[in-house]
């Protein structure tokens, strides 16, 4: 074992500590050069560290060559001696991955590093690479190594995400279909209805993803946080407070500050095996969540729009800092983030709106899938023991810093795919059913003197039964005085106007796999 998998036997050897699984383990393979494969990185045996080698040669070999894995860094310079890392920082003062190594090592401990000087010298250089790892700000920096921590949040909460140029795409391409179809003139006088529709869906889809319909003032009052969104106020204790506060559907479980106690997750089953998730201890939230609350309030750095409203909503989850409501609070935070950002368009003085939840709702098994990379190895860290019915002991054997530092890349894909999902399939689907619709009804009613209501219920039931009247409704009593010709007329006309518009050159078919795959 070399890298993090040796980082991580050692650890619990040493400690009984869990950590959690490493990404793409490093393995000695005969190849010539370092080569990244599907689910391991192949590593020539000259550049491995020796059998022998002390820890702190595998933390550096995983600093250069690895996935940036903090949580697992963390744990292993706790048991680095300062001797041995001042040693080798004597004999090469400015080696930028000794200076990291020392940097996070000062953060492991709560204390520097002793040093017979001042300062390195040399440049500053930054713990994350911008060229591998997307970034935020410099949220501080350290004088004496000359090294800033640029992660996308604080080092109290700093998820992880390789930089992932064609995820970055798939993102800047819904924003510009988006900001081109609410700019679209064809569209003024459909819009006020489609994101009326998607408001109203977005609520009733977030809490249908729980298995919960909420009253019609529940409704209201989530309808109510979508649409206050706008006023871009960053997140605060008491802001998210009031937030939970309105998506519960029960006056009992109304909050007053994040929660004092342990939460988790029960699905089915009997005894400690129906456990989930279980979030972080009550004693650790304060510190994670005011790193959240950083990160989600920060506009600052190179974080993909879409990157950053996944790593705001999926963070949140998982870190449940309320007793009830947590879900659906994430997923209206996904919104606050991309308003927040400013990614979004305006129309008649209100935000624009990608139905995210309802793409979720119906992707659940994905939704799940994307919660899991995170959850099911979190379930592992902790011994739970059933006391009685519903009553549960709880041992967490790992670090706070497996919250705070976990790898973001399965949630930001997963919202990328939702974001482009919620436009394509959601208002640009919607926009043209409406226009489609109102062009029948216009047709219809030029052409034939029909109450409004007989030429609605014709236009649901021809849409209804695949564009063809239904032959049992042919004779339904609405339609007594209309006679059999003139239905036929009506099919047609239904049949045209919502005939699907002809592909442009170069647009994807069914045959198009590489679009598939991608929106897949």
């Amino acid at each position: 074992m070399i890298g993090y998998e040796f980082i991580a036997a050692h650890v619990a050897s040493q400690t009984g500590l869990r950590l959690p699984p490493v990404l793409r383990p490093a393995q000695v393979r005969p190849v010539t050069r370092i080569e990244p494969m599907a689910d391991l990185l192949a590593v020539p045996r000259q550049v491995a560290p020796a059998d022998d080698a002390p820890l702190l040669e595998h933390v550096l070999f995983a600093l250069k060559h690895e996935d940036l894995q903090l949580a697992l860094l963390l744990e292993a310079l706790r048991l680095v001696p300062a001797e041995a890392l001042s040693a080798a920082l004597a004999t090469q003062r400015t080696g930028s991955f000794l200076r990291r190594a020392a940097f996070l090592w000062e953060k492991a401990h709560g204390r520097e590093l002793p040093l017979p000087w001042d300062s390195t010298g040399g440049n500053y250089i930054d713990l994350f690479d911008s060229a591998s790892h997307y970034v935020g700000p410099v949220w501080e920096r350290s004088q004496r190594l000359r090294v800033n921590f640029n992660g996308i949040g604080p080092f109290a909460y700093c998820p992880v995400v390789r930089r992932d140029t064609g995820l970055e795409q798939r993102g800047l391409q819904v924003l510009e279909r988006l900001r081109a179809w609410a700019d679209d003139a064809g569209n003024r006088s459909t819009l006020d209805r489609v994101l009326s529709w998607a408001y109203l869906s977005e609520t009733r889809d977030s809490f249908a993803i729980e298995n919960e319909s909420p009253s019609p003032d529940k409704e209201r009052a989530f309808l109510g946080a979508l649409a206050e969104l706008g006023d871009h106020q960053p997140v605060t204790e008491d802001y998210l407070v009031g937030l939970q506060n309105t998506v519960i559907t029960s006056a009992l479980r109304v909050e007053a500050e994040f929660r004092h106690q342990q939460n988790w997750l029960q699905r089915g089953g009997h005894g400690a095996l129906a456990v989930r998730y279980i979030p972080p201890p009550p004693g650790d939230l304060p510190a994670l969540m005011d790193g959240w609350m950083a990160m989600a309030n920060s506009r600052e750095g190179d974080v993909p729009p879409f990157v950053r409203a996944a790593l705001v909503s999926f963070g949140f989850v998982f870190l449940h800092p309320f007793m009830d409501g947590n879900g659906r609070l994430s997923r209206l935070l996904a919104h606050h983030s991309l308003n927040l950002q400013q990614v979004l368009p305006v129309v008649g003085g209100q935000p624009t709106l990608l139905p995210l939840s309802v793409a979720m709702k119906r992707h659940e098994a994905e939704y799940l899938a994307a919660l899991e990379a995170f959850s099911r190895p979190a379930r592992g860290l902790w011994d739970v023991t059933c006391l009685a019915d519903n009553a549960f002991a709880f041992d967490f054997r790992s670090s706070p810093s497996t919250y705070a530092h976990w790898n973001g890349e399965a949630a930001a894909r997963f919202i990328t795919d939702c974001a482009e999902q919620a436009l394509a399939q959601s208002l640009i689907e919607e926009t043209q059913f409406i226009q489609a619709y109102d062009l029948a009804f216009d047709r219809i009613d030029r052409e034939f003197d029909l109450p409004n209501r007989s030429i609605n219920l014709l236009i649901q039931w021809i849409r209804q039964n695949g564009n063809r009247m239904p032959t049992r409704r042919r004779t339904a009593a609405e339609l007594a005085l209309v006679p059999p010709a003139d239905i036929d007329r009506i099919e047609a006309i239904v049949a045209d106007c919502f005939r699907p518009p002809a592909a442009e050159p170069g647009t994807a078919t069914d045959n198009d796999t590489d679009t598939q795959a991608g929106a897949a």
